[in-house]
């Protein structure tokens, strides 16, 4: 900043009333502030929000997915072309390297989906990664700057999949160098636009441009994540100048934020679907179909949205986001609010008051205790007994037991189609089925998993379309879960930093996105 505009800034900051405590963001150093750090910075060590928010700035993937537009283009490929309906062949770029030093090569992206990492049984990337890549069958090298992808099936999904997250690439020297996933995880090594630093576990993850980047130079000389869980110190730390960037933000935040002369406020709803999920299969309570179904209808969606997040999202009363395209099927996403008709459905099932239990992590989604407690009130209003039970951590929130019965969580769409978002998060062999979650035995999974592997290998449009039909179609007979609202992701940065939100939570801090007044 000039010495001209930085006497043009001071002035106007003492007329608002700023204090000389107040500080513009810089270039040289950019500090984003969240409520979690992820435990690890390894793209396949763990699937959450917090880790979504740093990959980008650490790693590529053979496509990139605009996040304004959901184009893809070309990334660490420069181009692509289907070979078959289960294979791609992509033609590798030149002259990249990754943060320790080594040349990106065809042995990088053979290795980032191998055997040590993630394609064997005991690999320890397969778990988080694999209802992502699950189809995958293997990643040849062609030549030294071409590989071919093929998939166990046909798939209409590769280039998107290689675009998403757990398809980032890793350097096959760096990790053997380490000698261990333990190792390695410490210090992992991408091709992004800034390298790690440092990485204290659930306090601060400090990046440095990396001058050996391909692409346009990062804009921030140095960008550091901090875990900052309370809110009052993410805004505290924002007015002052300590932050230049915050995420999760609440709605409440918004109209005092925005009145401060120095804060904009960004973003609204991504393609994440903020819901329930079932245990229909270890709680005997919620075995019943037709208790799931009455929760559906109990509640008050639209209240939600316009009394605790002002408007700023939009319902879902169904798991479908118009980003689906020509998958986007609307009479199928119609207002299922109905309290008389939950109360029916109660009747029904049989219930006789039981406890409900409903376990959150408070603090994890913008609002969760407030929105919880909300819904609470609204299924206590049609009948049931509803216990909230608040815990330290997602292995509290997850363990098995019999008071397992309602979970938060949220089924982000990594791209613009139903296969990356329901199908993913519930068809057999993902985590909520490995949990123990889901009744695969039930007539209607049956035919909601019969038709999900249509969705997720045909390459015939109409067939996908009319299986994802039936897909919904099958999951309201039996809800294995209950769709809320889009999850809102709003953020608040200093008016100086020019940057825009995409349709994910993941924070691209790039030259094509961010840059400073």
């Amino acid at each position: 900043m000039s010495e001209y505009r930085k006497i043009v800034v001071a002035t106007l900051m003492a007329a608002c009333g700023f204090t000389a405590q107040s500080a513009w963001a810089s270039a040289d150093h950019m500090v984003v502030a969240m409520p979690q750090l992820p435990p690890t910075v390894e793209p396949q060590g763990i699937n959450n929000n917090a880790i979504d928010r740093v990959v980008a700035s650490i790693y590529e993937t053979l496509i990139h997915a605009n996040q304004q537009t959901g184009a893809l283009e070309p990334g660490l490929a420069e181009s692509w072309k289907r070979v078959s309906p289960e294979t791609v062949e992509f033609k590798l770029r030149k002259g990249v390297k990754f943060h320790d030093g080594t040349d990106f090569t065809a042995d990088d992206v053979v290795f980032s989906f191998g055997p040590e990492r993630f394609s064997g049984e005991k690999a320890p990337g397969r778990a988080a990664a694999w209802e992502f890549l699950g189809g995958l069958k293997e990643v040849k090298k062609v030549d030294d700057y071409t590989v071919r992808v093929t998939m166990k099936t046909a798939d209409p999904l590769i280039e998107r999949r290689f675009s998403a997250r757990m398809s980032e690439i890793i350097s096959e020297d760096g990790y053997k160098a380490a000698g261990s996933w333990e190792n390695w995880i410490k210090k992992p090594s991408g091709t992004g636009p800034y390298k790690i630093e440092s990485f204290k576990t659930s306090n601060r993850l400090d990046l440095s441009r990396f001058d050996g980047y391909w692409n346009q130079k990062a804009p921030a000389t140095k960008l550091s994540f901090v875990e900052v869980p309370e809110l009052s110190a993410r805004v505290a730390g924002l007015r002052s100048g300590e932050f230049d960037l915050i995420t999760e933000v609440p709605p409440d935040q918004i109209k005092p934020l925005s009145s401060d002369g120095r804060v904009d406020v960004v973003g609204g709803p991504i393609d994440n679907i903020y819901g329930l999920i079932f245990d229909n299969k270890s709680s005997k309570v919620m075995q019943s179909k037709e208790l799931r179904l009455a929760i559906l209808h109990a509640i008050d969606r639209e209240l939600l949205v316009q009394a605790l997040f002002a408007g700023k999202t939009t319902t879902a009363d169904s798991f479908q986001s118009k980003t689906f395209g020509d998958l986007y099927i609307p009479e199928l996403n119609q207002k299922l609010y109905d309290p008389e008709k939950a109360k029916a459905l109660i009747k029904a099932s049989g219930y006789k008051g039981e406890p409900i239990v409903w376990r959150i992590q408070t603090g994890y989604y913008t609002l969760e205790m407030t929105v919880s407690q909300a819904i609470a009130a609204m299924l206590k209003n049609v009948g049931l007994n509803i216990e909230i039970q608040v815990k330290e951590n997602w292995s509290q929130v997850e363990a098995a037991g019999a008071d397992r019965m309602i979970n938060n969580a949220s089924f982000s769409a990594y791209f613009p189609d139903p296969a990356s978002q329901l199908w993913r998060r519930l068809k057999p062999g993902t985590s909520w089925d490995t949990m123990g979650f889901l009744d695969t035995s039930s007539p209607d999974y049956k035919r909601f998993a019969e038709l999900g592997k249509i969705l997720e290998t045909s390459t015939d449009p109409a067939a996908r379309k009319e299986a994802w039909k039936g897909m919904l179609e099958a999951f309201m007979k039996d809800p294995m879960a209950c769709p809320l609202y889009a999850l809102p992701m709003i953020y608040a940065k200093q008016k100086n930093v020019n940057w825009t939100p995409g349709m994910e939570g993941r924070l691209d801090l790039g030259a094509g996105n961010l840059s400073f007044e």
